[in-house]
């Protein structure tokens, strides 16, 4: 711990759904809401809102819930992400090695992008 250097504690919130699966509530669109007001509301938050880049951002429900919540966007840090491929790390059932792991730590990002 620093005493000039404030701490930060990250807070990973469900994304918005909106239809129940198997035995989640009906009302389940409506508690998830609530809890993410209720943690992104603290004036001491930043709101990191993500959302994919295939879809339009005017539609895109963490922009819509965070500028509820801060209309000038001063705590807001928007994520727009895209994959290129499907991921085909050890995760999806498949184990491959890093290049890293491999010992090939001198790569630049396409090298190692085509080595995995």
């Amino acid at each position: 711990m620093s005493a000039s250097v404030l701490n930060l504690t990250m807070i990973d919130l469900p994304g918005m759904t909106k239809v129940p699966v198997g035995d989640q509530p009906a009302d389940i669109e409506i508690q998830i809401r609530n809890m993410l007001l209720e943690f992104i509301r603290n004036e001491n938050c930043l709101i990191l809102a993500i959302s994919p880049a295939n879809s339009d951002l005017a539609n895109s429900d963490a922009l819509k819930i965070a500028k509820e919540v801060d209309p000038q966007g001063i705590l807001m840090l928007i994520i727009i992400y895209t994959h290129t491929q499907p991921f085909k790390g050890p995760f999806s059932g498949t184990t491959r090695m890093s290049s890293y792991q491999k010992g090939k730590t001198n790569l630049d990002l396409t090298e190692a992008r085509d080595g995995e």
